[in-house]
């Protein structure tokens, strides 16, 4: 049987439809009065109603080539609200929302980090509701990842920064890369400074383009992700940003830096890109070779240390991801 809420919801539209066509059934006889007396104040004495309203039906019913269509009620609704959150916006939340599973509170968070835009959490709530997304589903428990623990995509990424230079000797460009252990898909993006920002923007990249949600970032220690003099401290806005966005922020110890630990394992995992050695004449073209050659190691190089497949064909492997068929953060194809 029918709810009482949809029994309701079906009156009330059905209610509304009987009056608009009784309204447009009244105002074909306001025109068939007009037409014998050919007098508007009369039309509107008998009536009741105010020649403003007679000539706005007026005009849109000779618009309309005399259609009784023209002469129901319509909507008031505007055709565009300028205070509408955009729907890019709305996109990359309910992604981000399906990727991770965050509720309100972080999306929130999200919001004002990355897009200045503040919203209240019941806003967002309706706005991923409304776009399909089940809000009231079950929260996942948060992996745990133990040392002996086969690896799953995201479980752990390694995020480093090389430097290019520009074709003008006094420009470099930082390239912050991300790889991931145990899939070996590997993204990169190209920023003229090396700073805190940017890192968080490279972060922000991760999140949206990524397929998986990174659940620990190991990054070297360097002032723009941590205090090199006291690295365990959990205030750098590095930290904590990502402390805030679910993602666990991993460090070397200074013994373990100092000692090459960290640099040997990037070498584990880091790849040789033949442009390095050349110099560009801006970013945007480093960026465009940067995206060519991950489009080509991420689609069509088979890596040895994952049974000769591509980093996608390994991505594949995996339950929940078979249907990617190409990764192209980037946008290429």
């Amino acid at each position: 049987m029918p709810s009482a809420l949809k029994v309701m919801e079906e009156t009330k539209i059905e209610n509304q439809e009987r009056v608009s066509q009784s309204s447009a059934a009244q105002r074909l006889l306001w025109f068939a009065e007009y037409e014998k007396e050919k007098s508007v104040p009369a039309v509107c004495r008998k009536f009741s109603i105010s020649r403003k309203t007679f000539y706005k039906w007026l005009k849109r019913y000779k618009k309309a080539g005399k259609s009784a269509e023209s002469l129901a009620d319509q909507s008031r609704r505007p055709h565009s609200s300028p205070r509408a959150t955009p729907k890019e916006i709305i996109n990359r939340l309910r992604e981000l929302r399906m990727k991770t599973g965050f509720g309100q509170r972080r999306l929130q968070l999200y919001l004002s980090i990355w897009y200045d835009l503040e919203l209240s959490e019941s806003t967002i709530w309706k706005l991923l509701k409304k776009s399909g997304v089940d809000m009231k589903e079950k929260k996942k428990l948060r992996r745990q990842i133990k040392p002996h623990d086969p690896l799953l995509p995201g479980d752990r990424v390694l995020m480093f920064v090389k430097f290019i230079e520009g074709e003008d000797e006094k420009q470099s460009y930082a390239q912050y890369t991300a790889v991931d252990e145990c899939t070996r898909l590997r993204i990169a993006k190209i920023y003229d400074r090396h700073s805190t920002l940017s890192a968080l923007d490279f972060v922000q990249f991760l999140l949206i383009e990524l397929p998986f949600f990174v659940r620990h970032l190991y990054t070297p220690l360097d002032n723009a992700f941590t205090s090199v003099s006291k690295p365990h401290l959990q205030t750098h806005a590095f930290t904590m940003n990502l402390r805030k966005l679910g993602i666990k922020h991993e460090i070397p110890t200074k013994r373990q830096f100092v000692k090459g630990k960290f640099k040997d394992r990037i070498a584990r995992f880091d790849e040789v890109e033949p442009y390095t050695k050349k110099r560009f004449p801006s970013q945007e073209d480093l960026q465009m070779h940067v995206a060519k050659f991950l489009f080509q190691y991420n689609n069509y190089r088979p890596i040895p240390f994952i049974e000769n497949l591509t980093p996608v064909e390994k991505l594949q492997s995996y339950e929940g991801f078979s249907q990617i068929r190409m990764f192209d953060p980037y946008h290429q194809h």
